[in-house]
């Protein structure tokens, strides 16, 4: 089903938090179970580093993925609710919803539909031919881009993946940093806090990449999906709301007013201007064929 597909919320952000404990769990055996003594510095910077990514995923799906979900699914009970008054009235639906200020039933998306509807009535007692407000201009993707904090969640999975490099040469440095290469003795002893140095190094890489990739996924399919719901929306708003051949008339007036402007518009309408009009009523000809009234 077409609607279905485009309206969907994934709901992907829930595998971050199980995919947080898996890493916290995998770190734990990594440095309690497998037979080898923990080390502190190794302890500090995974915690470290678990404590920061923690806090980042928490915030992304309190304050980013959760709210645009939310608008997702009031946009799809917007359309359900379009498509059965639609069904019922028989007629466009504009004059039903224009005092409307719950018509999402999300505050987010209805401060800005109220904000559509108080200027597309200023616009239509401004002008003679109707208004040229759009919803688009109020709810479309730049939109979304702002509610999910496109421009900080873009650059996350590169500041996990940065972590993890830190980690790399934290871990690097404290291995080094006490490797002796006098006697054969000292090289010996000095082994193993370079070997503790180096697991410093690749758990924290490896922690950093995993956390990377699956964020990046999260958070592209997220916004995919916001992208596509705000396209059926819009879609299905001009379908039941708006009058497309209301919109194609009003352009037969306006080129008609053009071409008349120092004429009476019904007496001296040059040829141009007649075969403009032919053409628009041809169009809207072809949508009502196109767009039965139920």
């Amino acid at each position: 089903n077409k609607k279905e597909k485009r309206m969907k919320t994934s709901n992907s952000e829930r595998i971050l938090l199980p995919l947080y404990f898996v890493m916290v769990g995998v770190a734990v055996c990594l440095n309690f179970f497998s037979g080898a003594k923990p080390d502190m510095a190794n302890l500090v910077v995974n915690i470290s580093m678990f404590i920061i990514i923690g806090a980042v995923i928490l915030w992304a799906n309190t304050q980013c993925f959760m709210p645009v979900n939310k608008m997702i699914k009031s946009m799809k009970y917007a359309v359900e609710t379009m498509e059965i008054d639609f069904n019922k009235s028989g007629a466009y639906l504009w004059e039903q919803y224009k005092d409307e200020t719950n018509f999402f039933h999300n505050k987010t998306l209805n401060r800005k539909f109220n904000e559509y509807r108080v200027e597309r009535k200023r616009l239509n007692m401004l002008s003679a031919y109707g208004s040229t407000c759009d919803l688009a201009d109020y709810i479309n993707e730049d939109y979304f881009d702002a509610v999910i904090k496109k421009g900080i969640l873009s650059i996350i999975p590169g500041v996990m993946t940065g972590l993890g490099i830190l980690g790399t040469f934290i871990g690097l440095s404290i291995g080094l940093q006490n490797f002796n290469t006098g006697s054969a003795a000292e090289i010996t002893n000095s082994i193993a806090p370079l070997m503790d140095g180096i697991k410093i190094a690749f758990h924290t890489s490896i922690y950093g990449m995993v956390f990377s990739l699956i964020f990046n996924f999260v958070y592209k399919k997220n916004l995919e999906d916001a992208y596509n719901a705000v396209e059926y929306f819009l879609n299905a708003y001009t379908i039941n709301l708006i009058n497309p051949e209301g919109k194609l008339l009003y352009k037969i007036e306006e080129k008609e007013n053009s071409c008349s402007i120092f004429h009476n518009r019904k007496q001296n309408v040059s040829p141009l201007c007649r075969r403009w009009k032919r053409f628009w009523i041809l169009l809207v000809t072809v949508w009502r064929k196109r767009l039965p009234m139920q």
